[in-house]
């Protein structure tokens, strides 16, 4: 990935541009230092004229009204300009002045408007912030330091700014009362910031020549090599991805995580302000020259398989097999915004339309056209593809057809975040916008909720990625989550029972799915964990079985996952190289015998490869089954040593019924709600209940017991046999409640226990 960048010519005189905005994807309005705003044309790179602002006026920023999703009116093309003398003017799309406001003493250095466009902050010379409301209005004096504010920005959320301070760094929380976060950022003074409202990290530019990439709370992520100037300019792409660094006579692309993917030398002179257009593909600089800088990114490239796909030009995408080296040339008659490659199809989107190409066939894709024309998220399933754009959301086949338009709660469609939401064959799960903890299920194949009841999922703590794995059926769909305390835990979605979250790791890093099978991988702690069987997680020793960790000092400091196909991990390690790690093939090969029903290949599989890693998967497998595999879960178990499980499963077999053979067999499997579920459908509310005592799960065996009115005694006189052993008093209220209303006389207690064991046996 790369910039080509143009030069335009420049301004009569050599006036330096100081500053530069997108008014949309295809126009650049600019202001020099002769008080001119100037709008230049993308195609042709040439200026025209739109006002001529007062003398000694000297804009020092410039910022379109952000565009929140059907806000077109032409309010929507507010521009907020600042001013070298204390002043701001909120200027509309045709040059003129709707609003004048004294702001500041000296020079307003900084003006941005909120994310959510209903207000901006003022940093100037004299050391105020200010915030103001749309209109101009001044809502409050937030910050009043003793240096200059360079820079400032707003988080994601508008409820903090981020400003310079001399050599410093500060977060402020707006909300009263509140300690500001405060550290050294650099050597010199910070001159440049910028908050991404899409992956929440900081990247700060100063005199020391270097810029840094620091996440929400003030960690260090990264820092840059010494340039030979001052950096001068930083701008986030909007996908949150990229972001570009300006310098004299330098230009810099750089990932998310801060490490470079290009640097150009265009003859700029130094680089004031870079601003992105809104589909974050092109760039435009204000350079002191006089020239506008532009720049498109070129060289994305989307792999699968034994298929890579480039972005080679503007509107040419190049496909290369690497199997047989052959290639192929793909023009469009727009420039290419999205790409992605899955399933042996590559999709690709423009301005105004959508292309669908098969791997197999390069000459006919499918291509229909876009409802906003403006596409800033798409995730591709074996069976479809999700479209986001800016106030529509789409399921569509790849032969082009709409098949369903899901809604959920508090839907935003203008802030989606890819971490936030994600695709199966089956189902779509989206993190709520108000409700961190909250994860919305919608069923695909009714384009309704998963559970009229139940159609969202609650988590104790505010979630910052989602990921469902993609492969088997719609019954056994797994949620992998990862929480603000970075612990990453799976769920069932479509359990018909409560829903339980099942902890796999701690102190994760970044998390994929295997595209292909239900195989997880993460970076834990700088190492590379990979879980071949994620629900084996209801037993430690099982899960260090089915699990590979990947322990190499070549990983180096905070690798994350970049892509996981097949039987290799793809890392991208901090200094952007790609590092490709191996995995064992046999689980993937067991998982399609099992997917196909074909569990004797399976076990013969097994056999053949003996190892402990086969035998565990097969073992978990066996056991969450609704086949008849219980044959096969105890020759597994015997060959990991397991052989508590073994006899557990010849028990199981002497059980007279079939409904509670098989809910014991989940019930090895760490597949309790699914077992309970089994014995309650077949009218074992006593096996239920005792099912829970077992495993010590007092509160659901009360609950059992008071919800079908039998048992209550039972389960009261066991709880009180079980404290007597303890040598401990009764502390659950509930019990203690319930035993106030009830009476238990042991005697019948022994007589209705004996009654079940009968007619148990009877059955």
């Amino acid at each position: 990935m790369k910039l080509k960048v143009i030069l335009s010519q420049k301004l009569k005189e050599n006036v330096p541009l100081t500053c530069v905005g997108w008014i949309n994807t295809e126009e650049v309005y600019s202001i020099s230092d002769d008080n001119q705003i100037l709008s230049w044309s993308v195609s042709t790179n040439q200026p025209s004229t739109i006002a001529q602002l007062e003398k000694n006026v000297f804009a020092t920023d410039l910022q379109f009204l952000p565009r929140q999703g059907s806000n077109l009116s032409k309010q929507s093309d507010l521009i907020l300009v600042s001013c070298a003398d204390g002043r701001f003017h909120l200027v509309n799309r045709s040059g003129r002045i709707e609003r004048s406001v004294e702001a500041h003493k000296g020079a307003v250095l900084v003006g941005q408007w909120g994310n959510d466009g209903t207000g901006f902050l003022t940093g100037g010379e004299d050391g105020f912030i200010k915030i103001w409301s749309r209109s101009g209005m001044l809502r409050s004096s937030v910050v009043n330091s003793d240096s200059p504010v360079f820079a400032a920005c707003w988080s994601p959320d508008n409820q903090s700014i981020a400003y310079s301070n001399d050599k410093c760094l500060v977060i402020k929380l707006l909300a009263p009362n509140t300690k500001p976060l405060k550290w050294k950022a650099h050597e010199g003074v910070v001159l440049c910031l910028a908050w991404s409202a899409t992956s929440d990290i900081i990247v700060s530019g100063g005199e020391d020549c270097k810029y840094r990439v620091w996440d929400n709370q003030g960690r260090p992520i990264f820092s840059s090599v010494h340039h030979n100037h001052p950096v001068t300019a930083i701008s986030w792409a909007p996908t949150g991805d990229l972001f570009a660094v300006g310098s004299f006579n330098t230009l810099r692309l750089c990932d998310y995580s801060g490490w470079s993917r290009s640097l150009e030398k265009p003859q700029s002179g130094t680089i004031y302000k870079i601003a992105w257009s809104n589909d974050g593909t092109q760039l435009a600089g204000a350079c002191a020259n006089g020239c506008l800088l532009f720049a498109h990114v070129i060289e994305r490239h989307a792999h699968y398989l034994n298929i890579s796909a480039t972005v080679s030009e503007k509107k040419l995408i190049t496909v290369k097999n690497v199997l047989d080296d052959t290639a192929e040339h793909l023009e469009l008659p727009d420039r290419v915004i999205h790409l992605a490659m899955r399933y042996n199809n590559l999709v690709l989107t423009t301005p105004s339309q959508c292309y669908i190409y098969n791997t197999s066939n390069w000459n006919t894709p499918f291509i229909f056209d876009l409802k906003d024309g403006s596409v800033h998220y798409m995730e591709l399933a074996e069976k479809h593809m999700i479209l986001v754009e800016k106030n529509t959301v789409g399921i569509y086949n790849y032969q082009g057809k709409l098949v369903g338009q899901p809604r959920w709660a508090n839907m935003r469609l203008d802030i989606v975040k890819p971490a936030l939401i994600s695709l199966s064959n089956d189902t779509l799960a989206v993190r709520d916008h108000n409700d961190t903890k909250m994860v919305h299920i919608i069923d695909l194949t009714t384009n309704r909720n998963s559970n009229e009841m139940n159609s969202s999922i609650q988590h104790s703590l505010p979630i910052i990625q989602i990921s469902l794995d993609t492969q088997g059926p719609s019954s056994v769909r797994t949620l992998a989550l990862l929480d603000k305390s970075r612990d990453l835990y799976v769920i069932r979605i479509k359990s018909s029972s409560a829903k339980t979250f099942t902890k796999l790791g701690r102190k994760i890093d970044s998390f994929s799915w295997n595209a292909t099978i239900n195989i997880l991988a993460a970076i834990q702690d700088a190492q590379l964990m990979v879980w071949y069987c994620p629900m084996a997680a209801f037993s430690i020793k099982l899960l260090q079985m089915c699990s590979l960790q990947y322990d190499s000092p070549e990983l180096g400091r905070s690798p994350r996952i970049n892509d996981f196909v097949g039987n290799s991990v793809s890392v991208r390690r901090v200094d952007g190289s790609l590092l490709n790690i191996p995995i064992s093939p046999f689980p993937e090969l067991i998982y399609k015998k099992i997917l196909d029903n074909k569990w004797t290949e399976a076990l013969n599989l097994c056999r053949t490869a003996n190892t402990e890693m086969a035998w565990a998967c097969l073992a978990v497998m066996a056991t969450q089954s609704n086949s008849e595999t219980i044959d096969i879960a105890e020759e597994a178990f015997a060959n990991i040593n397991h052989h508590e499980k073994v006899y557990y499963i010849q028990y199981i077999k002497n059980l007279p019924s079939k409904a509670e053979r098989k809910a014991h067999l989940f019930l090895l499997g760490g597949k309790l709600e699914e077992a309970e579920s089994i014995l309650l459908h077949n009218g074992m509310v006593y096996q239920a209940i005792y099912v829970n005592i077992n495993i010590h799960n007092w509160t659901r065996a009360l609950e059992l017991a008071l919800k079908h009115k039998t048992h209550i005694d039972t389960v009261l006189y066991l709880r009180e046999k079980y404290l007597e052993t303890l040598g401990k008093k009764e502390n659950n209220n509930k019990y203690i409640s319930v035993r106030e209303t009830t009476e238990v006389d042991p005697d019948k207690v022994q007589q209705k226990i004996a009654v079940e064991q009968k007619r148990r046996i009877s059955h």
